[in-house]
């Protein structure tokens, strides 16, 4: 940390340089826990959770999320200060992980303990939802323009190196000791632990808004009263709804084929908890590579081109999945993955924040989220259904290669015109 301190030339005087400091250390502490969430799948699995209850877990929470962005976006609108309501949202949503550990001591009549984790997690999607259209707005308050690039890269990095660590080691803690006190503990030493991201995320300043907070408005709306901010979003700013639009359409094949991947790893390559926390390891490994890579190439091919460039390679990542024949090829696949997705996740996110309009931003968080999760909700369920009718392998094959046909609509409808060598956007 402390060299990472150093690296980013941070001044602790300057208000603008602590609250970066203290979000590269929350992400740190946040890590722990989301490491223990990357095991939901099989912890869902290993006690009894169908097909279909994983296709449920993937697609019902992006169901909630379209539900609730839109009066969320709209509440926080009319907040003057964000912090308080989303981190009240966050304490919330992990203390609900405590549930996880207490889940195989509960018997219920028709009902499996798989699918009771499913539903448990499902349900606590609103807070997670709160939050996430919250922060992205909170985040670019706090971080100047050109200090983005760099403070979400150190963020990642940080975030890769300690959930690579801690996929590793309760991989293995997982493998050795019985079930379910392995992931009863897991799941509680996540939830501890990610009090301290809280701690870090409070002490963040947020600055006085410019401009005084817009007049209370009203927050539930019918839908088509919903579907008009929308059309209003798209007419009055162009590049959001290209961005909009492009994503959705890169991720469909992308999002039919997540939930495949634990139900093939687990039920049919018999993948272990430990072989399940090693593919996480090296995903983080080659994610840390990948955004000092990706940072650096930013800096010469500016965001816009480096967005265009690597994301129509991720849809490779479900074909090498599917022609990989052993567990073990399969981890060249995921490294794959990380290493690409860490450039597309990098110039995405801060072309999303350069586009989404300065004076509503957590209204047109909320829009974002609300229109990409109505895909998310949709494809797992017929991700599923197309497995189970065509089989694993070439169901795989055909959705990624419709994620790479729909990413090159980024080369099609650019959102940002830029030159090649931009540097003042790569911050």
């Amino acid at each position: 940390m402390e060299k990472l301190y150093r690296a980013l030339h941070l001044d602790i005087t300057r208000q603008d340089d602590r609250n970066i400091w203290f979000l590269i250390l929350e992400i740190f502490w946040a890590s722990i826990l989301a490491s223990a969430a990357s095991f939901n799948g099989a912890y869902a699995v290993h006690l009894g959770a169908t097909n279909t209850d994983i296709a449920w877990l993937n697609s019902i929470p992006a169901l909630l999320a379209v539900i609730v962005s839109f009066p969320v976006g709209r509440f926080l609108q009319s907040r003057s200060q964000l912090k308080p309501w989303i981190l009240w949202a966050l304490t919330v949503y992990r203390l609900s992980y405590a549930m996880m550990a207490i889940i195989p001591l509960v018997q219920l009549a028709h009902l499996s303990q798989g699918t009771l984790s499913v539903l448990w997690l499902i349900g606590w999607t609103a807070p997670a939802t709160f939050f996430n259209v919250g922060f992205t707005p909170m985040l670019a308050d706090v971080i100047p323009e050109e200090k983005r690039a760099a403070t979400f890269t150190a963020r990642n990095v940080v975030l890769g190196a300690a959930v690579s660590a801690f996929n590793f080691l309760f991989g293995q803690w997982l493998y050795y000791i019985a079930f379910p006190l392995n992931y009863q503990v897991m799941y509680l030493v996540g939830v501890v632990t990610s009090m301290m991201s809280i701690y870090y995320l409070s002490r963040i300043k947020v600055p006085a808004a410019v401009a005084p907070p817009p007049a209370p408005v009203k927050i539930r709306l019918n839908l088509p009263q919903q579907i008009q901010v929308v059309r209003r979003s798209i007419r009055d700013y162009p590049g959001f709804f290209l961005i909009v639009l492009n994503t959705s359409l890169y991720g469909i094949g992308l999002w039919l084929a997540q939930p495949l991947y634990i139900i093939y790893y687990v039920r049919i390559l018999h993948a272990s908890d430990a072989w399940i926390g090693l593919q996480g390891t090296v995903g983080s490994l080659a994610t840390i590579f990948g955004y000092t890579l990706f940072r650096w190439i930013m800096a010469r091919w500016g965001v816009h081109n480096t967005l265009k460039r690597t994301i129509i390679t991720q849809g490779l990542v479900p074909v090498m999945v599917a022609l990989a024949p052993s567990l073990t090829l399969i981890l060249v696949a995921v490294a794959f993955n990380g290493l690409v997705a860490s450039g597309i996740n990098l110039s995405q996110y801060i072309t999303l924040l350069k586009l989404i309009p300065e004076d509503r931003r957590a209204s047109y968080s909320a829009i974002y989220t609300g229109l990409v999760n109505i895909g998310i909700f949709i494809c797992p369920l017929v991700g599923v259904s197309l497995a189970n009718a065509f089989g694993f392998v070439p169901s795989l094959i055909v959705f990624g290669l419709l994620s790479c046909i729909g990413a090159f609509s980024f080369w099609l409808w650019p959102v940002i015109k830029e030159q090649p060598d931009s540097l003042a956007e790569a911050g």
